[in-house]
């Protein structure tokens, strides 16, 4: 019993094909939760669905026009969180800016719908700058030539910080059309509705034969922005995970292994950041009645995270927030199996991330590939991927699970994060707009 691609893949098709967009915080997300943990059961693991409630949205209509000097319909994507200009829209002048730094905000800005691709070096600032001044919209021109507008959710956080601003998404040649023709005067409909919902992770857990109480998460996101399949991002991630459930399942493991494809990843780590903070708020309360308690937050003691996986041409990487023991490890193992790797350290902007964020180490494995300049875009869809690529990562997943979790006499790795990661997982929420889990 060893990993399997197809199967991988097959799980991979389920996800982004027969269940297709799987939107946070909705029915479709919904029944690919459940249809995951009924693999799960069949598997023979204990399972349960771990329900949070989101701030979501949605588009109810999107319309961008040119009325002068000429007249031209021009596709977009509308980001519904950001804020909604109703069903009737709204009229102004079309502005260029290089960026949206405060050297490039002025008086002409109020008014005038802003058409943009460049970020700017300090948001926050320059968002708070931007919006005393009134702009009608932003456009963003998206900075990869023929892909498709992203289908980005935009943000409750920053709406409410700095007020709402309708945005919207357009190809790099449309916006290039938008500026090269001087088109002046715009019509646009960004119509959004904003929503409380129920968003779930699913989990299943392998009890550990002779450690239990040592328990290894390996995780990946299930759910997809607005409209979009997500094959790569990230049905195949919880497609590995489920065919690693499968095979240790077979195999057994002395430690416990707790399977999980989180929610809401897509809306800023929402499953993860649920999930960690319920744990870091279920040690301390312990803790307050009994200071020297060992908490299942303690006994958790490393994260694997898999996000953006399956593209048939790539490379792999693995990027890791723990003690330098899991960096080397990485590396030898992958001379070892002849699989090359990019190993480094730091942040990887996925649910790991929120785990390390109350101190348990993680190690996020990516598949780099052409095709990720069209995730979150329509594009994402099942012609990249491939069984092959998503059994090399699959199998040396798998090699690193056999060898130091499910066989190993001692767990090998200290359950510490270096001060300087801490201070950059610190900081990578703070530019979020939010606070540590």
């Amino acid at each position: 019993m060893n990993f399997n691609g197809d199967n991988a893949y097959s799980y991979l098709k389920k996800l982004a094909v027969d269940l297709g967009p799987r939107p946070s915080g909705t029915e479709a997300e919904r029944k690919a939760a459940e249809w995951i943990l009924n693999e799960f059961k069949t598997m023979g693991l204990k399972t349960n669905l771990d329900e949070f409630e989101v701030v979501t949205g949605k588009v109810v209509s999107q319309k961008l026009e040119v009325l002068e000097p000429y007249k031209m319909e021009i596709n977009c994507e509308v980001m519904p969180l950001s804020g909604s200009t109703g069903p009737e829209g709204i009229t102004g002048e079309l502005l260029y800016l290089d960026t949206y730094d405060e050297e490039y905000i002025s008086n002409d800005v109020e008014g005038k719908i802003i058409i943009t691709a460049g970020q700017p070096s300090n948001r926050d600032k320059a968002m708070r700058l931007l919006m005393k001044h009134k702009p009608l919209a932003i456009i963003y021109v998206e900075n990869t030539p023929k892909a498709l507008a992203k289908n980005l959710w935009g943000s409750t956080i920053s709406k409410k910080k700095y007020g709402p601003l309708p945005s919207l998404r357009v190809s790099f040649e449309d916006g290039l059309k938008l500026i090269e023709s001087n088109a002046k005067l715009l019509h646009i409909i960004a119509n959004t509705e904003e929503m409380t919902l129920k968003s779930q992770n699913v989990i299943a857990e392998l009890d550990g034969s002779s450690r239990p109480e040592e328990i290894i998460l390996v995780g990946g996101h299930y759910d997809t922005v607005l409209e979009v399949s997500g094959a790569g991002d990230n049905a195949g991630g919880a497609a590995i995970v489920m065919e690693l459930a499968r095979i240790f399942k077979e195999k057994g493991s002395k430690r416990t292994i707790r399977f999980i494809t989180w929610g809401c990843e897509e809306l800023g780590l929402l499953g993860s950041r649920d999930y960690a903070t319920k744990l870091r708020e279920a040690s301390e309360a312990t803790k307050k009645e009994k200071e020297d308690a060992i908490t299942e937050l303690d006994n958790i003691i490393l994260c694997l995270n898999l996000d953006v996986h399956g593209g048939l041409i790539g490379t792999n990487s693995s990027k890791t927030l723990g003690p330098p023991e899991l960096t080397s490890t990485i590396k030898v193992l992958s001379k070892e199996l002849g699989i090359v790797y990019n190993v480094s350290e730091g942040v990887y902007s996925s649910d790991g991330t929120s785990l390390s964020g109350i101190g348990i180490p993680s190690i996020s494995f990516s598949r780099g590939t052409p095709t990720n300049s069209l995730m979150h875009s329509r594009d994402d869809d099942i012609r990249w991927m491939s069984p092959k690529a998503l059994e090399k990562h699959g199998k040396f997943i798998e090699e690193f699970l056999k060898r130091y979790v499910a066989e190993a006499v001692a767990f090998p790795f200290e359950r510490t994060i270096p001060d300087k990661y801490k201070k950059e997982i610190e900081d990578y929420f703070k530019r979020a707009g939010r606070k540590l889990p």
